[in-house]
């Protein structure tokens, strides 16, 4: 920390996250006694977890929540990946953590501007997906029209307001290309917030898949049904 600290050239640091957490890391109560510590010292204002690689971490996440481990979490959320975020809103809501999003365009799906022609450039993560992802997504979005009918508001706003109308989202990390993404992603928090009735049919249309065939998506983390779930859950209830 004393060395994170002067590299910044700061005497604290205003959020600490602890990347890619694992279940072992969330039950270690050393890690987060040497945290408070530094919070009472002044060298931390706050701390939190920050859930990946990839997107699951269930358990890892509910676990971290129930025994607050800090009072923020990092995690991916968007309007086609809304699982397993929808997990953990409520109990946060009830231990007063908030949350920051990244991936909030699902890959840049959600900017709007892919198309079946799309390709990606070598050292680009998303090369390595399949066809399959390109070609379903599309497909997908394509039944969100609803979202920017009359010019309100981009696809890529709207999907930051989308992940914006949870309470418990206090920000978003999109990715920023250029000078033109910057302006209309920062615009975002001025366009109109999304009505109910969008939100309820975006639900609707997330339990259906959005309409696409496809095999279902595989979580990162511990199995939520595992007894090893089964055993950590029950001991931040107990």
């Amino acid at each position: 920390m004393e060395r994170s600290l002067e590299r910044l050239g700061t005497d604290r640091i205003d959020l600490y996250q602890l990347h890619n957490v694992k279940l072992a890391h969330v039950l270690a109560d050393d890690i987060y006694a040497t945290l408070d510590d530094l919070v009472a010292e002044g060298k931390l204002r706050g701390y939190g977890t920050a859930l990946g690689p990839a997107i699951g971490w269930e358990v890892e996440g509910l676990a971290a929540i129930g025994r607050r481990r800090g009072c923020v979490m990092q995690i991916i959320y968007n309007l086609l990946e809304q699982d397993p975020g929808r997990a953990f809103f409520g109990p946060a809501r009830d231990n007063d953590v908030g949350f920051l999003v990244r991936v909030p365009h699902a890959s840049g799906m959600l900017e709007g501007h892919y198309t079946l022609d799309t390709t990606f450039a070598p050292g680009d993560p998303r090369r390595h997906r399949p066809r399959s992802w390109l070609v379903n997504g599309l497909q997908k979005i394509a039944t969100l029209d609803f979202l920017t009918a009359g010019g309100a508001m981009t696809l890529g706003q709207a999907a930051l307001k989308f992940c914006l109308a949870e309470p418990s989202v206090t920000s978003v990390l999109p990715n920023i290309y250029d000078g033109s993404r910057l302006a209309e992603f920062a615009a975002a928090p001025d366009k109109p917030d999304l009505t109910a009735e969008q939100l309820g049919r975006l639900t609707e249309l997330y339990e259906q898949n959005f309409g696409v065939e496809e095999p279902p998506m595989k979580f990162k983390g511990i199995d939520p049904a595992s007894e090893e779930a089964r055993a950590a859950l029950e001991a931040v209830t107990a």
